[in-house]
């Protein structure tokens, strides 16, 4: 639903050095001593074993990879891991080759590694995919824990060579990732992209019942909310994945308040608040009506964009 958008700080050669620099030992893996002679150091990274595997073009490597580094893999913008998806084999034999697995084993990094990577260097607040559930990190005697998931945008079983790409994983919920998500793809839309723009084409809208006449609205009942976009249908199958149109109707009171409150404070009564309080009456509007701005980034607050979309809807932004 909405964009990541990555700070400045978030340093992707430090992830690089990270991951690339991770070390196993030669004498307890089959793999690596199949590869590897006696006379090598007893460890080697991930990275060397990856080019290893490259240059004696074993289980058809350098065909697979072939111009494209350990480096590429795994900070590759998603557009670059688009173009090598849609290069490199997704046959039965990618999928079970033991090397590959070996190679971009999140499970064995995940901790260490990925996880603290984004606690350290994006400030994740709610769920990238559906922003109703906080996700966002804690301390718990002094040791830093989480609350999201990294959901691997483009599956790691079907295509494990991208199974450590920095902008395959999005900050998710436990909802999205592990019941709602599975495998799907949507069309190369992913909220880690800088083409990814749900909250440009796509708006909530307001509904209301036939006995609803002038916003005279008795209960939330006689509401509904709906997700609609505007010029294009690319997020049809995004929204009825996550089921969001569903899942938003449990959260319909945010909008009743909002309703209620546009009958009990018009524009005449906000300016008599304002000539009681000497507080402009804008600011009042704003505070009464949680009014978001439009640069403000919506990833740091649940149900930011269902918020400012009725704002819109009810007419209390001009």
């Amino acid at each position: 639903m909405l964009r990541v958008n990555y700070p400045k700080k978030f340093d992707r050669k430090q992830y690089y050095k990270k991951i690339s620099k991770k070390k196993f030992y030669i004498d307890k893996n089959d793999i690596l001593q199949d590869i590897f002679s006696a006379h090598q150091s007893s460890q080697v990274t991930i990275e060397e074993i990856f080019d290893k595997f490259k240059e004696l073009k074993k289980n058809n490597f350098h065909t697979l990879f072939k111009d494209i580094s350990f480096k590429c893999l795994v900070i590759g913008n998603f557009r670059t891991l688009q173009k090598i998806k849609e290069r490199v084999d997704t046959s039965e034999k990618i999928k079970e080759n033991k090397s590959i697995k070996f190679i971009f084993n999140y499970t064995d990094l995940r901790e260490i590694y990925i996880s603290r990577f984004f606690e350290e260097n994006l400030d994740i607040s709610v769920c990238y995919y559906c922003n109703i559930d906080y996700i966002n990190s804690y301390n718990v005697e002094k040791k830093k824990k989480n609350k999201f998931t990294l959901d691997h945008y483009y599956d790691k079983s079907t295509y494990p060579y991208l199974a450590l790409s920095l902008y395959n994983f999005v900050p998710s919920c436990y909802a999205c990732n592990s019941k709602l998500k599975g495998t799907e793809e949507f069309k190369n839309l992913s909220p880690s992209s800088v083409k990814f723009d749900f909250d440009q084409k796509v708006k909530f809208k307001l509904y209301l019942t036939d006995s609803c006449k002038d916003l005279n609205i008795k209960a939330k009942d006689n509401i509904d909310i709906q997700l609609k976009e505007r010029y294009s249908n690319e997020y049809e199958k995004y929204i009825k994945v996550f089921k969001l149109n569903e899942r938003y109707q449990a959260h319909k009171d945010i909008v009743f308040e909002m309703i209620t409150n546009a009958e009990l404070y018009p524009e005449s009564r906000l300016k008599e608040l304002q000539d009681l309080t000497g507080i402009p009456y804008q600011e009042i509007k704003k505070d009464i009506f949680q009014l978001i701005d439009d640069e403000v980034d919506l990833s740091k607050e649940p149900f930011s964009k269902l918020k400012r979309d009725m704002a819109d809807e009810l007419g209390l932004v001009k």
